[in-house]
């Protein structure tokens, strides 16, 4: 069992009146990476959107990729191999989300990477060990 990290995140908006900016938190858990997410209102509309969560199993996570400023970590890229997962979220494109990091997250961030290679590495030994018994169940 592992201690939740939780990244709270911004996507900001493409269009000019700010429409489809994007707040929420992404939580890596024991079993998979839990997004909740809201649309922010415009200057015309106001108001938050309604809180949306997608859960994804940490096999559908290709890469977490961390940018960094001069002295600070100022995104995260996380790219999710089913691009349907993910395709409510505005602003993503080919489940590549490009994540601004809050302040208040920058010290879980540092854990991140180790964390999702360790969850692949599992999942991938999952799928291996249940094509094997398969392929012995068949013989």
């Amino acid at each position: 069992m592992i201690d939740p990290i939780n990244i709270y995140f911004s996507i900001p908006a493409t269009d000019h009146l700010g429409k489809n900016t994007v707040t929420g938190k992404v939580r890596f858990l024991d079993s998979s990476v839990e997004i909740s997410w809201r649309l922010l209102g415009s200057i015309f509309t106001g108001g938050k959107g309604e809180m949306k969560i997608i859960d994804i199993p940490y096999g559908e996570i290709e890469s977490v990729e961390v940018e960094k400023s001069w002295f600070s970590i100022k995104k995260i890229i996380l790219r999710i191999s089913n691009p349907q997962l993910v395709n409510e979220i505005p602003n993503i494109k080919m489940g590549k989300m490009s994540l601004l990091i809050d302040k208040r997250s920058k010290e879980d961030v540092s854990k991140l990477s180790l964390l999702i290679d360790f969850k692949r590495s599992e999942f991938i030994l999952d799928q291996h060990e249940k094509r094997l018994k398969m392929l012995k169940e068949s013989e």
